[in-house]
């Protein structure tokens, strides 16, 4: 059986984005790192103890790799500091630790080591694709597709409709990133799905003759598998009521 991701683990994830001040497709990349780590932990994996890190530096050393994959760089120590501070919250105010004393060039260690684990237990894969990037892109392309294919001179006269669907759409896709099913579907149709959520959330209706004809343009997909999509995930995650 797999070691499935805790509650606590994606609000520890949260929270060191958060403070490490990184963006949204960092935070998600990280997570879907997490997930797959977690993933690859089998139950006679733990038994044996092999390629186990602690929780702690596996969440931080995903989200160090996430600063990698997604260029925007964070330094090890800031990692490291971040890191120790939300596994040690007390009352007093956190000190930061000293480069080169011995509990920082401990964890620094563990950090470059367990780097190659995380690498290992992975299978080198760490090629992530995220659907909010095909949020954008299809929201984006829905708004000057009526307009003869002209797109607007400026992003901030995108009506105001498409934005709060936009808003809504990317909520869903990190709740789609939280419960580690990114993996499970190409990240163009879960775009689809949560856009047509956000569509419905906000009493809207697709911009085209039929679920098929939208897919077709914007998805390259079909209908019929946009709705299991989005069936399989609305078992996992709430979607809004429809308007």
């Amino acid at each position: 059986m797999e070691r499935k991701v805790l509650s606590d683990e994606i609000g520890y994830l949260r929270k060191a984005s958060q403070l490490l001040l990184l963006p949204t497709s960092t935070w998600a990349t990280g997570t879907v790192l997490f997930h797959r780590y977690c993933n690859a932990q089998t139950d006679v994996q733990l038994k044996q103890g092999g390629d186990k890190l602690d929780p702690h530096i596996a969440m931080m050393l995903c989200l160090y790799l996430a600063t990698k994959i997604t260029e925007e760089p964070r330094k090890q120590r800031d990692i490291i500091n971040i890191g120790h501070r939300l596994a040690n919250q007390t009352a007093a105010p956190y000190a930061v630790l000293q480069v080169n004393s011995p509990l920082f060039n401990s964890l620094r260690y563990t950090m470059t080591q367990g780097e190659l684990i995380l690498m290992r237990v992975l299978g080198f894969n760490v090629n992530v694709e995220l659907p909010h990037a095909w949020i954008a892109t299809i929201i984006y392309g829905m708004a000057w597709w009526p307009s003869n294919g002209d797109p607007p001179d400026d992003t901030e006269a995108v009506d105001v409709r498409l934005k709060r669907i936009t808003r809504i759409a990317w909520r869903l896709a990190n709740d789609v990133v939280v419960a580690g099913l990114v993996d499970r579907f190409p990240a163009r149709s879960i775009a689809a799905v949560c856009i047509v959520a956000a569509l419905d959330a906000a009493g809207e209706t697709l911009p085209a003759k039929g679920l098929d004809e939208w897919a077709d343009m914007w998805a390259k997909s079909t209908g019929s598998r946009i709705t299991r999509i989005r069936d399989t995930i609305e078992r996992t995650i709430t979607f809004p009521a429809a308007a």
